[in-house]
């Protein structure tokens, strides 16, 4: 599990290392300039760059503007060809920047002052050398207002630089581009566009995020010496799943059988919408399902047992009467071990009627995705019936994505959007369940819990008919084999991007569809 920290949790980490764990700050700057060097070395080295890089680093007067000053310094008594330029007006810069600016100077690191925006194109002129690489050390976690002013303008310098043609200098950012707000990823006005983010110690919200998440290039976090001791048993409230994904899954039996790797039951799929049955019936057992049975439209059945011949499938039609409908539907929740119910169901009175029937049940593992969730949030008694359900092993998980999820929450898509963190948790505490709210990065949350669990696997193209019924029917097979809700939803999200990801790259975003993403989950789960 990787911490992804906000401004105020690094800040409070960095001076419980301090104070409580007594490593001062020169130790922490010395440790993070120490990184950034490395990793400029070893980068320069892999592209076949011979002997030491050029560097040129921009410094801003907080701690971010130390850790570069001390970074040159480095990089100069290496014997490297570096220039510094301090941003800003020097006689403002904070204690650590001008003390590590001071024993630049005693060991004659090459520097260039640039106090005012008129100074960009005289900076322009000294650089007019080719470098290798620019460091970014104007801002670190600090910054919460746009820039403007010279800080713009060396943010503007920067970009320039990189696009310099073909001997354009990569840019590394130390902790976090500058021009981002640590929290939210916000682009304050401008923001320097990173080749790689070397973040120190946590990963930071603001690069993990979009738009900030799109101005990092390549994320490395460094190890400075700032621990997880350093929280003092305030853990960060987001975190992300970073191992490998088959240590997620419970053990498999190997003196086991199709019936105790579990036995999922999909409720999916009216007459015009077979396909999102079929995506998540073949999803489930690519994620390990034991058994798959599907309760249906009568229209999909041969489109399914075609698809998926490993499936059972139950059938109800507009002349079945609501009785027969609801005791077949019955005999399915009997019968299994999890149950899915959304996927391309509609919202008809059939639907509803389907819906609260899994609703009434109240034992099984449930996955409410798609239809489900619009049904619910529309009807007050579904509603209540959601929010008093109970499996035996966890309770209900929701999948919406954003616009569901507005609908859930009765709140706009933009203002979904814009909190989707704190509103997924108001949301799962609210209904009493586990919330999946799928987007570019989805988060999943509990009541109860305070830990959010984001996603950081996947890619835009995802973004294509049928992503969610995949993913239902993996969280669906993981409920089935005895996962609790949010285990099993975040493990689930994780493993769904993987194999997003591994589709990108063998047809590219374009070109990949849902039925990639099963055909890849074999190869993350084998």
């Amino acid at each position: 599990m990787e911490y992804i920290v906000s401004k105020k949790e690094m800040q409070q980490a960095d001076r419980s290392t301090q104070e409580v764990y007594g490593i001062g700050w020169e130790v922490l700057m010395e440790r993070a300039a120490l990184c950034v060097t490395e990793t400029l070395k070893n980068e320069y080295a892999a592209a076949g760059g011979k002997g030491l890089p050029r560097v040129l680093v921009f410094v801003g007067g907080g701690g971010n503007g130390g850790d570069g000053i001390a970074a040159a310094r480095i990089l100069h008594t290496m014997g490297a060809a570096v220039l510094l330029v301090t941003v800003g007006d020097v006689s403002s810069y904070g204690e650590k920047a001008v003390k590590q600016l001071d024993i630049a100077m005693k060991y004659d690191v090459p520097f260039i002052r640039m106090q005012e925006p008129a100074d960009a194109e005289a900076v322009r002129m000294v650089t007019g050398a080719r470098f290798d690489y620019i460091v970014d050390a104007l801002f670190g976690v600090g910054l919460s207002r746009p820039l403007s002013g010279v800080y713009s303008a060396a943010v503007a310098l920067m970009m320039q630089l990189r696009e310099n043609g073909a001997h354009a200098p990569r840019i590394l950012s130390i902790d976090l581009p500058s021009g981002l707000d640590t929290d939210t990823g916000e682009i304050l006005g401008m923001a320097v566009r990173a080749d790689l983010t070397l973040t120190m110690g946590f990963r930071k919200r603001g690069i993990t995020l979009y738009p900030g998440a799109s101005c990092a290039g390549e994320i490395r976090v460094a190890d400075v010496g700032i621990t997880e001791e350093s929280f003092l048993g305030e853990l960060p409230v987001l975190a992300a799943f970073d191992e490998d994904p088959r240590q997620l899954l419970p053990a498999r039996d190997p003196a086991g059988h199709k019936g105790s790797f579990g036995k999922l039951l999909i409720a999916a799929g009216n007459g015009h919408t077979g396909g999102a049955a079929i995506l998540c019936a073949r999803a489930a057992f690519a994620a390990g399902a034991g058994m798959v049975r599907v309760f249906t439209e009568k229209k999909n059945r041969t489109a399914i047992l075609s698809a998926v011949p490993e499936a059972i499938v139950d059938c109800w039609d507009e002349e079945m009467p609501e009785d027969r409908i609801g005791e077949l539907l019955r005999e399915g929740l009997k019968w299994a071990t999890a149950c899915v119910a959304g996927p391309g169901l509609g919202t008809d009175r059939h639907a509803v009627r389907i819906l609260t029937e899994i609703l009434s049940d109240g034992r099984l593992p449930l996955v409410l995705d798609a239809d489900a969730c619009n049904m619910i949030a529309l009807d007050p008694q579904l509603k209540e019936l959601a929010v008093g359900y109970r499996g035996e092993a966890c309770w209900p998980v929701l999948t919406p994505h954003i616009a569901e999820f507005a609908r859930l929450a009765g709140i706009g898509a933009s203002e979904a959007a814009r909190h989707t963190e704190e509103k997924t948790q108001d949301l799962a505490q609210e209904l009493f369940c586990t919330v999946l709210c799928k987007g570019a990065r989805s988060y999943t949350a509990q009541a109860g819990m305070r830990t959010v669990i984001l996603n950081l696997t996947g890619n835009a193209g995802m973004g294509t008919a049928g992503s969610g019924d995949v993913l239902a029917g993996i969280i669906g097979a993981f409920a089935a084999a005895g996962m609790e809700a949010m285990d099993a939803a975040a493990a689930g999200s994780y493993i769904h991007g993987l194999a997003g990801d591994g589709a990108a790259a063998k047809k590219g975003q374009y070109a990949m569809t849902a039925s990639d993403l099963i055909d890849g989950l074999g190869e993350i789960l084998r």
